[in-house]
């Protein structure tokens, strides 16, 4: 009898052995084989080049996940942004390769090693794809990859994907061609991040020189800017300041006729800091919340 499961990657590696990969018998190597599909049409999403041409985002380093053909990539390298493009497919990295201003990289996106600190991150049909343990390590991709204020970019479908729940993704072992997400799923998920714009992607003519398809929801969040996150961290040191002196803190309280004094006096916190302890509910003050606190401090002190 083998005991296999030795780490968190072990966990999901396990759990992604459970849903079957891609969205064809072939895996994404035989999606990308036939190159006569609306994804690999030679057009930048319709909602990417609104906010670069409209001004929005400026040019930078930019980080295209699941790049597939490089479509957006090349869009964005002639725009002038130093680009990566990732896919897991060898077939599209092939079909990618060559073009100039873009380094194409075949694999995982969890797995692949990249520089980070980038002003976008874009992922136009890839996260939907994905099955519900791997939302975790998407979103700690985003922390590695986005510089204090970076954007990020998806498309993934709205109305147009599988409404199934993350129980019956493992039940059917398949996430239906690419689950649906809704505007309040995409906010709780990428929570740490602010809302730019939600709306749903523009239908575009054959004709047109852009992508856009209906069924499918575009989204862009940036993330908090580094007075946002030293802001954050400061907070957070000064309610990990509550669990030691909770009992004096308490005493203090119950006489003082200024709070915000007596947390200051107490604690020796700023004012921030003795704001954001006086918004705390006492119920709040449990051994597991001050690990919650610990680890959102680390991430943002890394």
């Amino acid at each position: 009898m083998s005991r296999e499961i030795r780490s968190l990657e072990d966990v999901l590696r396990l759990l992604d052995g459970m849903v079957a990969p891609g969205v064809r018998g072939g895996g994404w190597d035989g999606f990308h084989a036939d190159r006569d599909v609306p994804f690999g049409a030679d057009k930048p999403d319709e909602n990417l080049v609104a906010w670069i041409e409209g001004g929005l985002i400026e040019p930078g380093r930019a980080l295209d996940v699941g790049c597939g053909a490089g479509r957006n990539a090349r869009y964005l390298a002639a725009q002038g942004f130093d680009v990566d493009a990732v896919d897991i497919s060898p077939t599209a990295i092939e079909w990618a390769a060559g073009e100039p201003g873009v380094r194409f990289h075949c694999g995982s996106i969890f797995e692949v090693t990249l520089p980070g600190a980038y002003d976008l991150v874009y992922d136009s049909g890839c996260f939907h794809h994905l099955p519900p343990h791997r939302r975790l390590s998407y979103v700690d991709m985003l922390r590695r990859s986005l510089a204090p204020g970076g954007y990020f970019g998806l498309v993934s479908f709205g109305d147009g994907g599988a409404e199934l729940s993350d129980s019956e993704v493992y039940e059917q072992g398949s996430t239906g061609g690419g689950l649906a997400y809704s505007a309040a799923d995409l906010r709780e998920i990428f929570a740490e991040l602010d809302v730019v714009e939600q709306r749903d992607m523009a239908e575009q003519p054959e004709d047109s020189e852009l992508f856009g398809k209906s069924g499918l929801r575009t989204a862009l969040f940036r993330a908090r800017g580094r007075r946002a996150r030293e802001d954050r961290a400061t907070v957070l040191r000064g309610l990990l300041a509550v669990y030691d002196q909770r009992h004096d803190l308490v005493d203090a309280l119950w006489e003082a006729t200024d709070p915000q004094a007596a947390v200051q006096e107490v604690l020796g916190v700023s004012e921030l800091q003795a704001r954001a302890i006086l918004d705390l509910q006492l119920r709040r003050l449990t051994p597991w919340q001050r690990d919650l606190l610990r680890e959102d401090l680390a991430r943002l002190e890394e």
